[in-house]
């Protein structure tokens, strides 16, 4: 731990994703600023690639990246933030401990909602933690023992993913990738795997064009997918989903990603929108010396429209966060936040991508090629890169041809 010197400005950051480790860096090693990073687990995931692991693509630790140390200048303290005092600039955690700080910065992220659809708590699986992302993965590969040994019906080895934003489009064609590669190993259950995408609105990515839209269903449906859209679900249970129209999908294994919103636990610290989100001034702060980024702020864009809950938002906001401390502290002017669109981008499988920046549309292996790029830069750690890279080019040269990913129970 480094030592608090007398007069440094105590700054804590609670949540370690994109936004909080981009304003722990800008922080770093700044006279008279004193960072503690604090979080739950001890590593920092890299969210954009946990449906790799998921469907057997990658393994855990390829995308989770150690903060103890990461950051030369920044302590960590691993623990649950239970209270926040805004007026007393305290917070306590779940172990009893009192952290006061100069100022705070809110990193929480966001978590699945279920927009009140009855059944899907209970019944679908999510994909926001590693924990869910090996239930996942440990439903899609062991139902194929189960069914085999006679453990389960053949009707199991149905997959129904819910939500047609990015998520959604590369979990289901992650899975129909994987169907395909278990032909080998299990031919004959092959013909009865299968795996559905289903969406409310009239397309998929509707963040993208509209071309974009359409290349990416048919992609899905080369690849094996059934692709539905305008079909809202109206309820589900432990292996079926209703759809408003009266169809009913039967599954053994759903996956819900059709959204997400802020921690509600903090939305009591000021005005919340409907997804939980905490409304900010144009700089970023909720109150004096309290600062919300990434999925948990609220902040219009020019349009009028709150900025998405994406990454590079949170990363443009923890960057910006950080220098308005630093200039508080130099006794300088604070300056609002502009966030920068760069574009963006959606995998759909192995060569099959899209993705729109700076008015550029790629579709097919360059779009593929430009993802795969872009996240091996943003991934934490060079053994990461290094270590996906490698999984990525063996997948690539002997996808459905070695042995299956393995399930360690």
């Amino acid at each position: 731990m480094n030592e608090v010197r007398a007069g440094d400005r105590r700054v804590l950051i609670v949540g370690c994703g994109f936004g909080g480790l981009r304003a722990a860096r800008e922080l770093a090693k700044t006279d008279g600023i004193h960072v503690t990073l604090i979080d739950r687990n001890p590593y920092q995931l890299f969210s954009p690639l946990l449906y790799q692991v998921a469907t057997g693509g990658l393994s855990e630790d390829d995308i989770a990246y150690s903060i103890r140390g990461a950051i030369p200048g920044v302590d960590f303290r691993r623990g649950d933030v239970v209270r926040i005092d805004t007026e007393r600039k305290s917070l306590r955690l779940e172990d009893g401990a009192v952290l006061p700080f100069d100022e705070l910065i809110l990193a929480t992220g966001s978590t699945g909602t279920t927009f009140g659809v009855p059944g899907v708590e209970e019944n679908a699986l999510q994909m926001k933690t590693m924990n869910q992302a090996r239930e996942i993965r440990s439903r899609l590969l062991n139902a194929y023992e189960e069914i085999e040994n006679g453990h389960r019906p053949k009707e199991h080895l149905r997959v129904v993913v819910v939500g047609g934003g990015p998520t959604g489009v590369e979990v289901t064609g992650a899975v129909a990738e994987l169907q395909r590669s278990m032909k080998r190993e299990f031919p004959d259950l092959a013909e009865f795997a299968s795996v559905t995408l289903v969406e409310a609105g009239p397309r998929l990515l509707p963040m993208f064009s509209e071309k974009s839209s359409a290349h990416a269903k048919s992609e899905l449906e080369q690849l094996g997918a059934r692709v539905m859209v305008d079909a809202a679900v109206d309820r589900m249970y432990p292996a079926d989903v209703h759809l408003k129209s009266g169809e009913v999908l039967n599954a053994g294994t759903i996956v819900w990603a059709a959204g997400v919103a802020a921690h509600e636990q903090w939305a009591t610290l000021g005005l919340a929108d409907r997804a939980n989100r905490l409304r900010v001034n144009a700089s970023l702060e909720l109150t004096e010396g309290v600062w919300i980024i990434g999925d948990a702020a609220a902040l219009e864009g020019p349009d009028g429209r709150a900025l998405p809950m994406i990454a590079p938002v949170a990363m443009q906001m923890g960057i910006h966060v950080g220098k308005q401390i630093k200039a508080k502290v130099a006794g300088k002017p604070l300056v609002d936040f502009v966030y920068k669109d760069k574009g963006q981008m959606a995998t759909i499988g192995r060569r099959r991508a899209v993705v729109e920046a700076n008015g550029l549309r790629l579709h097919g292996t360059t779009a593929w090629l430009a993802w795969l790029g872009l996240h091996v830069f943003y991934l934490a750690g060079g053994r990461n890169r290094v270590s996906v890279v490698a999984n990525w080019m063996w997948n690539y040269l002997v996808w459905g041809v070695g042995a299956r990913p393995v399930v360690i129970d």
